[in-house]
């Protein structure tokens, strides 16, 4: 994205405006979904567009203008083709357009309208379209478990009941399954999806910034993309144990501030702490959930699930009631020692 943000010439350093031109014609063409179509008394969802062709003409056109609605075209078919790593180049060059070229990049301001913004705020209104990206970015991974899947936060609403399974979806994942997913993603990868997350976060409230630095009660209302973003972020913090507003510093970054060093990485798969015993217990759980659903395995796990983190005395008391008053005996513990 760095290359498509230099000065496109001294005169015209946003290059020319390409909406009417064959190359621009291009992009919105393949930009455009398919029609529904009806099969028998079903109608069938339009065919979505061919994102790699929209990625490869929205790039066409922004190598010879630095143009924000060309660049929308290509928020959408990143996040759908490339994930949140995606989205964050496309919400990189559309900050660093409005940072560096306001007085030039298209859709330009009105000059003959006291320099009215309109037309930009629509351009990038669609970053926070609910049923475009918005839509999309609530169905991109979060994870990439080889055994589990892929996760995206449709599918944590649907596990936590706020929305409803697709018909004909033979995929529903419960919560222990999702929990499994995460664990079993690399963790390298998933840092990587939670900074590509952020990095978005962070550009489109600095969009958001601009607009209401340059347009004072004027800029697009990019609330919906920010709360769906914001989710993201959250959640996969959680799962890395990063800081929501921030990741975390490096070593170096931690041995120069004089901080004491931060502590070597757990390996992958390792564990180190009740969670990870939990996270395990819930990828045994999505396991014979999948595979062996008529195994009794199950009762017992999540018996053990639940005594995670539990004393003796109550792990016995569970356990065994009838040997209370043996371990009692053995330990010289009166009635109500072990509470």
């Amino acid at each position: 994205m760095d290359s498509l943000l230099k000065s496109i010439g001294d005169d015209a350093p946003s290059g020319e405006n390409l909406e009417y031109e064959p190359v621009y014609a291009a992009l919105e063409l393949a930009a455009q979904p398919g029609e529904e179509r009806q099969s028998g008394d079903a109608i069938l969802e339009a065919e979505p567009p061919n994102y790699a062709d929209v990625i490869e003409k929205a790039t066409a056109v922004l190598v010879q203008s630095h143009d924000l609605r060309a660049a929308v075209h290509l928020a959408l078919a990143e996040v759908n083709v490339n994930g949140f790593a995606g989205l964050a180049r496309a919400t990189t060059y559309i900050r660093g357009c409005l940072e560096q070229y306001w007085e030039t990049c298209h859709p330009q301001l009105d000059e003959e309208d006291d320099d009215d913004p309109t037309m930009r705020v629509n351009a990038v209104l669609g970053l926070s379209d609910d049923a475009t990206i918005v839509r999309s970015l609530r169905q991109t991974p979060l994870t990439q478990s080889n055994a589990f899947g892929r996760v995206s936060l449709r599918d944590i609403d649907v596990a936590n009941g706020e929305a409803t399974a697709r018909e004909g979806d033979d995929r529903v994942l419960d919560q222990s399954a999702i929990a499994a997913a995460f664990k079993d993603t690399p963790d390298d990868v998933l840092q990587g999806i939670f900074t590509s997350a952020q990095t978005a976060l962070e550009d489109v409230k600095a969009i958001d910034a601009i607009f209401n630095d340059k347009t004072p009660g004027q800029g697009p209302d990019l609330s919906q993309i920010q709360k769906m973003l914001h989710r993201a972020v959250t959640r996969l913090a959680e799962e890395t144990g990063s800081d929501v507003e921030e990741a975390a510093p490096s070593q170096e970054e931690h041995a120069e501030a004089g901080a004491p060093a931060v502590a070597a990485a757990v390996p992958s798969g390792a564990i180190s702490s009740p969670r990870d015993v939990e996270a395990a217990l819930d990828r045994i759980l999505a396991y014979y959930a999948t595979y062996e659903p008529s195994s009794p395995l199950p009762i017992i796990l999540k018996r053990a699930k639940r005594l995670v983190g539990a004393d003796f005395m109550t792990i016995i008391n569970d356990m065994a009631p009838s040997g209370m008053d043996s371990v009692r005996l053995v330990g010289g513990l009166t009635d109500g020692a072990d509470e």
